[in-house]
């Protein structure tokens, strides 16, 4: 098993592992979207591995982890499980995962509370409430046609929520490999996501919290729990540049790893300021979500994809209209919510 370092590595294959740093290996599982993979890694621990995040769930990822564990270098023993967030890549096969393992599992309190609400809903099927949300960002009707499926395709991610839970936030400490790592968490992309930093500074294992070329989503959909999610984005972000070591090669969940994080924190903050002068410079009229999400670029998008644009555009509105900079009126009967400049 080779060391490779630098943005001109090659990443593994579906299920194999490739040693990134010193005690930690990186290894992919597969995403049913055009973002094919994520990313879990494995930190040397005194007696085994402990894991960060767990991938979708699928028979294909369950076979893929069974053939991994087989085979790990030196023990197949899992000693913890770490879930960054409750998106299903990250959280998806975390409750099979830790009966297979029997190893204890950590999350935060509102990750894990963000998870059991989700899967109410999807135990119940209840997709009642779909159609007025979207409406009110004024859905087009090919849009609400295809709402239902949408959820559908993505609750079959989700496989058996863990049910014995070990709650950590942001400022605890784990040991792992006789080292400590720091955890650190933000809102915005999800409602608690860790992030943690081995203590030396070398290595920043981010999720989707930093991810290269990628700017993660930030939305307001059918059951967030965030009323204003790019305030708690944008707050977040500022304080990771306090908190991120300059010399830490990042680790994220999608793309490859890479140094420098300040650096790409700085480029997703400017996206987003960037992104809310557009809207600023399209309200001299009043206009729906789903104008405004073309005024973002987002008129094509299709499926998952469109929902998640309205869901981003009703953020960064939601945004304006928080910080008092736009005004708000919902049409009669129809609900739909207009905005303009205050």
């Amino acid at each position: 098993m080779n060391k490779q370092q630098g943005s001109y590595m090659k990443a593994p294959g579906f299920g194999e592992v490739l040693a990134v740093s010193d005690g930690v290996l990186w290894t992919r599982f597969k995403i049913p979207s055009k973002l094919d993979h994520i990313n879990i890694y494995l930190i040397r621990d005194v007696d085994g591995w402990f894991v960060i995040d767990t991938g979708p769930a699928s028979d294909e990822n369950r076979e893929l982890w069974r053939n991994l564990l087989a085979n790990l270098p030196e023990t197949s023993t899992i000693t913890g499980i770490l879930v960054t967030h409750s998106h299903p890549d990250h959280i998806g096969l975390a409750g099979w995962l830790q009966d297979y393992c029997q190893a204890p599992l950590y999350i935060s309190a509102q990750e894990m509370a963000q998870a059991k609400l989700e899967n109410q809903y999807r135990s119940a099927k209840d997709y009642s409430g779909l159609p007025a949300f979207y409406s009110q960002l004024a859905a087009s009707a090919e849009d609400m046609q295809s709402l239902e499926s949408v959820w559908e395709y993505v609750d079959k991610m989700f496989g058996p929520l863990p049910t014995d839970v070990t709650i950590v936030q942001s400022g605890d400490t784990l040991e792992i490999g006789g080292e400590d790592w720091q955890l650190w968490s933000s809102s915005g992309h999800s409602i608690e996501h860790l992030c943690l930093q081995k203590a030396s500074g070398e290595i920043l294992i981010a999720g989707d919290q930093i991810i290269a070329h990628i700017t993660p989503y930030v939305g307001i959909n059918y059951l967030s729990q965030e009323a204003d999610p790019l305030a708690g984005w944008l707050a977040g972000l500022t304080d990771m540049l306090a908190w991120i070591n300059p010399k830490a090669q990042i680790l994220p969940a999608h793309n490859k790893p890479f140094y420098h994080g300040e650096n790409r924190v700085r480029e997703v903050l400017q996206h987003h300021q960037t992104s809310l002068e557009k809207l600023r410079g399209s309200l001299e009229q009043w206009r729906t979500v789903n104008e405004l999400a073309s005024v973002l670029g987002w008129a094509k998008k299709q499926g998952f994809a469109r929902c998640m644009a309205l869901e981003e555009t009703f953020a960064h509105i939601t945004y304006l209209v928080n910080t008092g900079e736009v005004i708000c009126k919902a049409d009669e009967p129809s609900g739909v919510l207009h905005y303009q400049l205050a």
